[in-house]
């Protein structure tokens, strides 16, 4: 009979393996805008518009936006463009030290709204200078749903619709271990060691279903 250690470790060559054959650079995009690490890429049609409304992309601060564009046949991204929708996308890059002064307001009426009037006026939908009159759709997966949900509250006007994806919505459920979890902790303290490492997150989501996982 195999034992537990042989099963796993027999399933993480066989995921290495899949991920080794994940050769494909994803979609071809060029870069529209930039500001520091973040970056905010335009998507090569794929096929004639069929929606007039460009879609801004907003992905999570702690993961890659390369899930949304593995390869082809697993690519939100690439059903987009074929569906014929202009597709832009907001990567946050790579934390680094000086980024642990950053606020919220940084990324939500920072950089998250200089890429929304971006693209307004990248995507030919801006007709003047007020972007609010020209909206553009954003789609928030995970974190950035949060980012967007905040900017959509804030500047309604200037999204036409918002779709989140995963998002977490209510901090205040029951079933939210991981909110009371944080209730508890001193920020204030947690602020010595700058950015968070991605170790220490890493454990706390897998301490949410650690049998599971």
């Amino acid at each position: 009979m195999e034992s537990g250690g042989d099963a796993i470790g027999d399933r993480l060559r066989a995921a290495l393996g899949v991920v080794g054959a994940l050769s494909d650079a994803g979609a071809p995009r060029h870069e529209v805008w930039r500001e520091g690490r973040c970056v905010l890429y335009r998507y090569e049609p794929q096929a004639p518009q069929q929606v007039r409304t460009p879609l801004l992309i907003c992905y999570a601060l702690v993961n890659r936006p390369t899930m949304l564009d593995l390869q082809p046949g697993h690519s939100l991204i690439r059903n987009l463009l074929a569906a014929g929708v202009s597709v832009y996308l907001l990567d946050w890059g790579y934390p680094q030290s000086a980024d642990r002064h950053e606020q919220l307001d940084d990324y939500v009426n920072g950089w998250l709204h200089e890429c929304i009037v971006k693209v307004s006026q990248d995507s030919g939908t801006a007709r003047s200078a007020a972007a609010q009159r020209n909206p553009v759709n954003l789609l928030g997966v995970c974190q950035g749903g949060v980012l967007s949900l905040c900017h959509a509250a804030l500047h309604p006007g200037m999204v036409q619709n918002l779709v989140t994806m995963v998002t977490p919505v209510d901090f205040q459920t029951p079933q939210d271990l991981l909110s009371r979890w944080a209730r508890g902790i001193d920020t204030e303290l947690m602020g010595g060691l700058g950015n968070i490492p991605g170790a220490l997150l890493n454990a706390l989501y897998m301490a949410l279903l650690p049998f599971r996982l």
